[in-house]
């Protein structure tokens, strides 16, 4: 299901806290790349970036070939402040 791009990341991060919380476990960093279907949408004036993970993961003629999401989630320091990460999701 197409969902708002901030949604879906909104979702994953709350995974990885399950996962901290089922587990026992704390996370300092979490790097992923995960393929995404993405379309722009004209909405209320603006364009909003609708994504999901591919229901098919084969490609075939009629398929473009998935976009690619690289993120990184560090554990902030003791002053609140976030690991600086660059593009390429290493610190």
């Amino acid at each position: 299901m197409l969902r708002e791009l901030s949604r879906l990341l909104e979702e994953l991060h709350e995974g990885l806290l399950a996962v901290e919380a089922r587990g026992g476990v704390q996370l300092s960093g979490v790097e992923m790349t995960l393929p995404l279907e993405l379309r722009p949408v004209l909405r209320d004036g603006g364009c909003v970036l609708l994504a999901d993970v591919p229901r098919r993961l084969g490609s075939d003629d009629w398929t473009a070939s998935p976009s690619r999401l690289c993120l990184a989630w560090q554990q902030a320091d003791a002053s609140g402040e976030g690991v600086r990460v660059d593009g390429g999701g290493r610190p």
